[in-house]
């Protein structure tokens, strides 16, 4: 098993910085693997896989980077996470791919439910078949260029999930998103702080 993650520039390198601290002390043994381009310097305690970037559609180049990944068991992780658990033993379920769902109904500002237009958030997820991430690559490079800049990733999962064995994980446990800072999140498997909520990782004490 691999633990793998995406980051291009400088903006989001303390958030991964945090994110690689928490892999460790929960699993210390695992390779990590910072997935990057040739101008982004190596997180600390990682190994890197570097493609060149043009610095345009995100989405297409994170399914090109885990496409790329040779090694069989790969957990994929976005940069805003803190790892509370060793998530190895998921890796003894049976499964292709294990993917964490939301709960809906979430609506968007426009009313739309983000649950059924994306079920999994791509933020976690657990891969025993390489083949799963040829598949989404393809999928994300066939939509519409502001898709491939971002969002396009869950949609291509949604779109491959049916094809593969795949086993649904609750965000509540493996991908969950604290609502307040305050939040007790301590029997939480893996903590989002997506979106306006990467100051709250920051300042984290544990």
């Amino acid at each position: 098993m691999i633990v793998a993650f995406l980051l291009v520039g400088e903006s989001q390198r303390q958030i991964a910085e945090r994110m690689v601290a928490s892999v460790r002390k929960t699993m210390p043994a695992v390779p990590i693997v910072h997935m990057r381009d040739e101008a982004t310097p190596e997180v600390a305690d990682c190994s890197s896989q570097v493609i060149p970037w043009d610095g345009k559609r995100l989405m297409t180049y994170r399914g090109q980077h885990l496409a790329a990944l040779e090694h069989g068991d790969v957990l994929s992780l976005d940069t805003d996470v803190i790892v509370q658990k060793d998530l190895r033993p998921v890796f003894h379920r049976h499964f292709d791919v294990a993917l964490t769902k939301r709960k809906g109904p979430i609506l968007d500002p426009a009313g739309i439910d983000i649950a059924k237009l994306m079920p999994y958030n791509t933020g976690v997820m657990f891969c025993k078949r390489a083949a799963f991430w040829a598949r989404i690559y393809d999928l994300i490079k066939s939509m519409p260029e502001e898709a491939q800049g971002w969002w396009g990733d869950q949609m291509a999962v949604k779109a491959a999930a049916p094809e593969f064995n795949t086993l649904e994980l609750p965000c509540s446990t493996y991908n969950y998103t604290p609502s307040v800072e305050s939040e007790d999140v301590s029997d939480k498997a893996v903590v989002h702080y997506k979106g306006n909520r990467k100051d709250w990782m920051l300042r984290r004490t544990s």
